[in-house]
């Protein structure tokens, strides 16, 4: 994945592993709230990739 930072590869994991974690808990409990799980996991793949972008640049 030449050209991409870490942090965008892990924004895009990040959204794909929280949307399919909301689309299954949407699909069982029939709610709106966990679609926030698309969000952690997109906070929690940008935070984890900015890590990784400082330890490689160091």
């Amino acid at each position: 994945m030449e050209g991409y930072t870490y942090t965008e590869i892990g924004m895009l994991a990040g959204t794909v592993i929280g949307g399919m974690l909301a689309i299954a808990e949407f699909v069982i409990w029939d709610s709106f709230p966990p679609l926030v799980c698309v969000v952690l996991g997109v906070c929690l793949g940008s935070f984890t990739g900015k890590l990784m972008d400082k330890k490689s640049k160091k």
